[in-house]
């Protein structure tokens, strides 16, 4: 099935990037990303699938750009100082360093996540789909704003989960009669109906455009409290 509205966003994307970044390598990094995560966010939407052909080229692509295009990192410094570390690192290595970092937590976060909804359900919740494609955004985005997308993805999804209940019980009468020729709402939430991959690359794009002002904001109001 195809989706025009897939051309018009790459489209808005694009000139998004361009007015974010001007005609620079990180108009060229995000753009890549951008292209990516609008073709996964529509699969994810159409099959419920998050294809290894894309997400782990998609991880390398990241880290490579990572490399050449250094971006901000903050979250792996300040990690490193925790931990006591002072590794004399160029700005091209510790970027890099920053990408590995954030794909391996995005990753390993969601592979708990997984274990324990299976180990309490003995079923699957989110995919490795899901894993995959979080770890390529930590690629593309650095520790910093993969914490970001790691605290509002969750939140938009049990959102939109909320919304979907609450439309259930407000449905026709007539319909809730029939429960047993379709499943609930909580059902479908449990049984993994709800492509977590679209509000993960979601996420990941409003952390492209308006995660460093969020996390300015967030910073701000910390010291004030």
């Amino acid at each position: 099935m195809r989706y025009p509205a897939v051309e018009l966003l790459t489209a808005a994307l694009l000139v998004a990037c361009f007015a974010q970044f001007g005609w620079s390598a990180a108009f060229v990094k995000f753009s890549t990303f951008s292209f990516l995560l609008i073709g996964l966010i529509f699969m994810d939407a159409e099959t419920g699938l998050l294809p290894a052909e894309f997400t782990y080229p998609g991880m390398a692509l990241g880290l490579l750009y990572a490399w050449i295009v250094p971006s901000d990192c903050t979250g792996t410094t300040f990690l490193l100082r925790i931990l006591g570390l002072q590794p004399a690192l160029s700005t091209r290595q510790l970027s890099l360093l920053d990408g590995v970092i954030a794909a391996a937590l995005g990753a390993t976060f969601f592979y708990f996540v997984w274990a324990a909804y299976y180990l309490v359900r003995k079923r699957r919740g989110i995919g490795f789909g899901d894993m995959a494609l979080i770890a390529m955004s930590g690629a593309f985005l650095g520790l910093k704003l993969t914490l970001f997308v790691l605290f509002i993805a969750p939140v938009t999804g049990a959102v939109y989960g909320v919304a979907l209940l609450i439309a259930n019980r407000a449905s026709d009468p007539a319909q809730a009669r029939s429960e047993s020729a379709r499943p609930t709402t909580t059902e479908m939430l449990l049984s993994r109906e709800i492509p977590f991959g679209v509000f993960l690359g979601a996420c990941s794009l409003i952390a492209v455009f308006w995660g460093e002002s969020a996390w300015s904001v967030y910073l701000a109001w910390a010291r004030v409290s």
